[in-house]
């Protein structure tokens, strides 16, 4: 069973989906339910659109967010992240036009890779292929042409649960319940990039690739298990100077990604918390062992480099404390899908990480794993572990919400 199947059978499942509705209720009573329609795109503004461009660069006019100075504004995406979700827009481009439909990328990075893109494309009249219109670029081939002549409007209604994608184009149904599986390369088939070990959630972006282009009724139905809050923030700065490094471990910020080589070794926030929601990308390499601390503090104990607090483990070869863990004090019950990690080194899994009170709760991909009640730690900082010589641990869009 697929890390996406396992996290589509919690949203498919009543309970669970009940229990991630009200405990998003809990978290912030505005947010609406995962069966509500909600508007990306007010048609007035870019509020809840951030860009790692030029955000200049984009605009509205008429009510339609547009490319005002094409070639300047990579790509705009929301400022949330979605995991399961149905998405609706309506797109224009002239003729040779160039552009897509980002879904699950990372704030960083190029969103047709960390996560994947449905191609916008003028290919009216052409052969689909793997990069034409409709396509998931360099990935999935769509079953027919169905985009319209340049200058004509387009919709979109694209679906993804779990590790299976849906997309109509002009209402033909061009991606039939395709998986998320191997498939997938880097700008060229000699560069592999299977679709699975991207990113399992992420934002929605569109694409500024040089022309001017037209979009609107943007909305979206979050379908996720476990949806994202509003108001979470981003941890990882630019210079690392919110944290401090204790041991061996050398930490950068590389573009945006917080990358740990050479452990073992620990960086902490100098920011502490009580009460909290916890949310990253994480990734290992092979063999690779880490750990995302919380309501921690460095040992005084010179001969001991373990922190004093709770670990949220990530090892996808430890049997008994493998990702999802809370190290050595809590384990999920045995479930389907759920006797041991459903990760897997080298590829990229969401992370979160819950704590109120004594209540400390942990998910992978949406899918719960640790609920339990610890009267060990009540507040401290957050820190994340390097711990094999040799290992690449790397964390992404690591966002935190109080909850005090």
């Amino acid at each position: 069973m697929s890390i996406f199947q396992t996290a589509a059978i919690a949203l498919t499942s009543t309970t669970l989906l009940a229990g991630a509705m009200t405990e998003t209720n809990q978290t912030n009573e505005t947010q609406a339910t995962p069966t509500e329609w909600v508007d990306l795109f007010n048609g007035e503004d870019l509020s809840g659109w951030t860009c790692e461009g030029d955000l200049s660069a984009w605009g509205v006019e008429n009510g339609e967010l547009v490319t005002v100075k094409p070639g300047q504004g990579w790509w705009i995406r929301t400022d949330k992240m979605y995991r399961d979700f149905e998405l609706m827009l309506d797109f224009w481009m002239p003729e040779g036009g160039n552009s897509g439909v980002g879904l699950r990328g990372s704030s960083n990075g190029d969103p047709a890779f960390t996560g994947f893109e449905v191609q916008i494309l003028d290919t009216h009249g052409q052969e689909p292929e793997d990069h034409t219109c409709g396509s998931v670029y360099t990935a999935i081939t769509a079953k027919e042409m169905a985009v319209h002549p340049a200058g004509e409007w387009n919709t979109y209604r694209i679906t993804v649960i779990g590790d299976v994608v849906d997309v109509h184009l002009n209402g033909k149904h061009i991606i039939d319940h395709e998986q998320l599986d191997s498939r997938g390369y880097y700008r060229s088939p000699e560069n592999p990039l299977p679709l699975n070990s991207r990113a399992t959630t992420g934002y929605i972006a569109l694409q500024d690739h040089g022309h001017p282009f037209r979009f609107k009724n943007i909305k979206i139905r979050d379908l996720s298990p476990d949806p994202e809050p509003a108001g979470m923030v981003n941890i990882i700065d630019k210079d690392l100077s919110d944290w401090f490094a204790e041991d061996n471990a050398t930490w950068a910020n590389e573009g945006g990604t917080l990358i740990g080589r050479d452990g073992p070794g620990h960086l902490f926030t100098k920011e502490k918390y009580t009460d909290f929601e916890i949310r990253s990308l994480v990734r290992v390499s092979d063999d690779g062992n880490s750990g995302l601390y919380f309501r921690t503090k460095p040992n005084p104990d010179p001969n001991n480099p373990w922190p004093i607090g709770y670990e949220a483990q990530v090892d996808q070869s430890d049997d008994k404390n493998y990702t999802g863990c809370v190290y050595n004090m809590a384990w999920p019950e045995r479930g389907p899908g759920i006797a041991g990690p459903i990760t897997k080194d080298e590829h990229w899994f969401d992370y979160r990480v819950r704590a109120v009170g004594n209540h400390i709760q942990t998910w992978i991909n949406g899918v719960p794993f640790v609920d339990a009640h610890l009267d060990k730690f009540e507040s401290g900082s957050f820190a994340v572990q390097g711990h094999n010589p040799g290992s690449v641990i790397e964390y992404r869009d690591l966002r935190v919400l109080r909850l005090d």
